[in-house]
């Protein structure tokens, strides 16, 4: 993909044609990352709270899916990112080992 020719010039005396939409997309970048993350951190702490709870409602399969699914999700994009040092996140996220179990793993889709 290339950049349109207007963004494509660089000023000959700044030096700064086409920093700024490359500044753009590396913040919306990180702002994503940090998106996924939260997401994460929020499902994990739905089956925390779940295990916490005697006689929850919601189905504590269903919440375990759900956290594989999202650090699944954080995982890919990291990768995509060329960021290849994953072995930290299990315990930056306090990820369950029941959890890494099933990321990558998708539920079959009812009819």
């Amino acid at each position: 993909m290339r950049p349109p020719f207007s963004l494509a010039r660089r000023d000959v005396n700044t030096g700064k044609g086409f920093d700024a939409f490359s500044h753009e997309i590396m913040a919306e970048t990180a702002s994503a990352l940090g998106r996924i993350g939260r997401d994460l951190e929020e499902a994990l702490a739905a089956l925390r709270r779940h295990d916490a709870t005697p006689g929850s409602n919601r189905d504590r399969d269903e919440l375990v899916q759900d956290a594989a699914d999202k650090a699944w999700v954080l995982f890919i994009q990291r990768d995509h990112l060329g960021l290849k040092t994953d072995h930290h996140l299990r315990s930056t996220y306090d990820i369950p080992r029941e959890v890494m179990l099933r990321v990558g793993v998708f539920r079959k889709r009812s009819s």
